[in-house]
């Protein structure tokens, strides 16, 4: 191995522990409906296939097998699953070499069998063509779709001139959680023979959306990754030259597996809450010394153009994106900004703005008495763009922690907003009356509140008649807490709610209905 690679390893050697196999992968197979077949013979140019002499069919997708797109949802890693959050848009930066001059795309696409192709036989592979490198890794979860021997220049393999990849989320991310939240690269290749790379965070972009700063690099190598973890694949490289038509053969059938590596945004030196805009990947010559060396990927001086690795490139499968354990721990930037909270006239004032809108359902502000424990306040069908005000009229005496709760059309939630916390007096906060989970699944309900002076009352929930169903005491003071079990006959719908006082007097504590579900 080269001295610099050791070089860099000692000096960044206190991430070198922080790096997590995976250890799990779950994926579905989704079906592309487009066929293509074409007749081309082997690859040429620089590190030629030595399969020109015959001419092959080319079969891509339906016409080969359905299904045939294999779509990663999940993986585990550090004990925790992560799924995909969001999308990065992903951008092959070149610097041509003496090897590699121009658009050159090198693809591997999964075999459909471990069947070596005759002369002037079928190629046939289980995906559907493609050869935009950028758009097949934007998709963020294509599993037997990749690039062979990224960041590779020499002539003594397949030869690339891409000097650095950006996976770039426009609008920014942060984590609340850093331990939870990161990015993810799999390898086309063995267990213990993973080709390794460097990655960093990136910190900010310039007025055209490219990287223009960046925290410190990271180093990921073959000891990083998880061992053979995934079911062996068959695969052929392929090879594209910019005066080529379509995709040619690059080497006849091979297996391998997959296997990934997680970087946490903490692996990746990201504080919780600090917005970032992607990562991007290096060869492991790139001078990282220094964060200020990796933006200019043209210098020759620290991205060297004549990259020659032991084992090739980079060996990527198009798998991309920002992995999360939970959308709670998360903040997408272009989703939700600017929450603030303040606390006016005795009432909290709640500012936010909002960005992206496409496929929002529904917006819920949801407050927390402990920083934890989050209840739903309000909710709005038709969450409107731009800025917004909205006020919590009866505050909790003490801390009050406010986030925003952004759910698409399918009811799933994509984005939180960071949380924003206020502190109100006793003598600002009035009575105050919660009741979650609404709407109630499960059939059982807890409830909290404040402001009741001391004394017994009773939580009763009743029918759209005025029948009371469920019924639960409790005592009254400066706060309060209990649960109520309802009926299990009891069928989904609205129910009201009352709150009575030990003479049979309803008292006004602001939560009148509830919602119940299977």
């Amino acid at each position: 191995m080269k001295p610099i690679f050791t070089l860099c390893l000692l000096f960044l050697a206190r991430w070198i522990s922080a790096q997590t196999p995976v250890t799990a992968q779950f994926a579905h197979w989704n079906t592309a409906s487009v066929s293509t077949t074409y007749s081309g013979t082997g690859a040429t140019g620089n590190v030629g296939s030595g399969l020109t002499g015959d001419t092959y069919t080319y079969e891509f997708g339906p016409v080969v097998t359905t299904p045939n797109l294999y779509i990663l949802d999940s993986f585990t890693a550090v004990g925790l699953n992560f799924h995909f959050a969001a999308p990065s848009v992903v951008k092959f930066r070149r610097v041509d070499n003496a090897s590699v001059t121009g658009l050159r795309k090198s693809l591997w696409f999964e075999q459909n069998s471990a069947t070596t192709v005759a002369n002037g036989g079928i190629v046939a592979f289980r995906p559907p063509y493609d050869d935009s490198l950028e758009r097949i890794f934007s998709s963020g979860q294509i599993f037997n779709i990749g690039i062979d021997n990224d960041f590779e220049n020499s002539t003594n393999t397949n030869n690339n001139n891409i000097e650095r990849v950006d996976h770039i989320i426009g609008g920014g991310v942060s984590a609340t959680d850093g331990t939870k939240t990161g990015f993810v690269v799999f390898d086309r290749g063995n267990g213990g023979g993973h080709d390794p790379f460097y990655i960093a965070a990136i910190k900010t972009l310039d007025a055209s959306g490219n990287p223009s700063s960046y925290y410190n690099a990271v180093s990921a190598g073959a000891s990083n990754y998880g061992s053979d973890v995934s079911p062996a694949m068959n695969y052929i490289t392929l090879r594209k030259n910019p005066a080529d038509t379509r995709l040619l053969m690059m080497n006849n059938s091979a297996t391998q597996y997959r296997d990934g590596v997680l970087l946490r945004f903490t692996d990746l030196g990201v504080p919780n809450g600090a917005t970032i805009y992607g990562y991007s990947l290096f060869g492991m010559d790139v001078n990282v010394s220094s964060a200020a060396n990796l933006v200019d990927y043209t210098n020759a001086t620290n991205f060297p153009t004549g990259s020659d690795y032991a084992n090739g490139g980079l060996d990527q499968v198009a798998v991309t994106g920002l992995w999360v354990t939970n959308a709670s721990y998360v903040v997408l930037a272009d989703r939700v900004t600017d929450l603030s909270a303040k606390v006016v006239g005795g009432k909290v004032q709640l500012n936010w703005a909002l960005g992206v809108m496409d496929d929002l359902g529904r917006l819920v502000v949801e407050r927390s008495a402990d920083g934890v424990h989050f209840n739903s306040l309000l909710e709005f069908s038709a969450p409107l763009a731009g800025t917004q005000t909205v006020w919590d009229e009866q505050p909790l005496s003490g801390q009050d922690d406010y986030r925003l709760k952004l759910v698409d059309q399918r009811g799933e939630v994509v984005a939180y907003s960071m949380v924003s916390r206020v502190a109100v007096s006793p003598a600002s906060a009035g009575e105050a009356f919660t009741v979650y989970p609404n709407p109630v699944a499960g059939r059982q309900l807890r409830f909290s509140g404040q402001g009741l002076p001391p004394g017994i009352y009773h939580l009763r929930v009743v029918d759209m008649d005025g029948r009371v169903l469920a019924e639960q005491g409790f005592s009254g003071g400066n706060t309060f807490s209990g649960s109520l079990s309802l009926p299990a006959g009891m069928a989904p719908g609205i129910y009201g709610l009352q709150v009575t006082n030990s003479g049979g007097g309803r008292v006004a504590v602001g939560m009148e209905k509830i919602q119940v579900v299977r």
